[in-house]
């Protein structure tokens, strides 16, 4: 996979902050260090005395935990933009990012541990930290990014029809109002993007939706809604299609949702 954008990494920062902050984030690595400390896997049970394998270990979790976390999520937002689903984008973003976690631990090992430390080869190693990351990854993301328990959404209120401007925009920094052009869920946020740049905010897609209005759009996936105004082409990819906007930025369109764009007059009827 070609390197992750530098925007990308500082979304998700942004967006996985309040995970970070959140004490069982931290109590957790803690406690697997701990648990690995004194488990002693990988043969350090018997080359480090205790105290400096609960050191090895704990360091080892407390450093490569945030950085596996953060690369697995920006990976995860990039393949469920592409239509995965979640778990499974988050499996596979788990097996990429094992491999530059696995050649951290690798280069820290041969820092701080004596050859033979480890029971294991490199490469035995290195499948093992994969293993690890691909089956650790899916439950990050049930834990601290499954859509929270909300109740039922209040009936619709109509905007009044003299009214232009979307009720969405008063969630978003003054500077950035403007035409409505994309909405896109990423976990439990919502991406506003506008004429004039892009917030995030923590809303339900589908509220962001309906305050949207009175913004003429469609939703063209599950995670993408755009400005019918906005929309500057249309072409078919296979059963699906692709939108590009007015900012240069393209959508998917699932399946599901293709009838509605010819409905729109964007795609001629098959």
């Amino acid at each position: 996979m070609a390197l992750l954008p530098v925007s990308e990494l500082e979304a998700s920062i942004a967006v996985i902050r309040p995970a970070l902050r959140d004490l069982r984030f931290w109590a957790g690595l803690l406690g697997l260090g701990l648990v690995l400390g004194v488990a002693g896997p990988f043969g350090t049970l018997d080359n480090l005395p205790l105290l400096p394998r609960l050191a090895y270990w704990t360091t080892m979790i407390l450093i490569t935990g945030p950085v596996g976390f953060l690369l697995s999520h920006t990976t995860r937002r990039r393949l469920q933009s592409a239509g995965l689903p979640r778990l499974p984008a988050s499996f596979l973003s788990g097996t990429l990012m094992g491999l530059p976690i696995a050649a951290l631990v690798l280069g820290l090992n041969a820092l701080f541990l004596d050859p033979g430390d480890v029971a294991l080869g490199e490469g035995e190693l290195a499948l093992a930290i994969v293993f690890l990351s691909a089956t650790v990854s899916p439950v990050i993301t049930l834990i601290f990014f499954s859509p929270p328990d909300l109740p039922p959404p209040a009936a619709p209120t109509h905007a009044r029809a003299d009214s232009a401007t979307p009720r969405l925009l008063r969630r978003i920094p003054a500077d950035l109002h403007g035409p409505l052009v994309a909405l896109t869920a990423i976990d439990h946020y919502t991406e506003v993007v506008t004429t004039k740049g892009r917030h995030q905010i923590l809303l339900r897609f589908s509220d962001a939706v309906a305050e949207s209005a009175p913004t003429l759009g469609l939703r063209i996936h599950r995670s993408h809604w755009v400005a019918l105004d906005q929309i500057a082409t249309a072409r078919r990819d296979g059963l699906r299609a692709i939108v590009t906007l007015t900012d240069g930025s393209e959508r998917p369109v699932s399946r599901t949702h293709v009838l509605a764009l010819e409905q729109a007059g964007y795609l001629p009827p098959r």
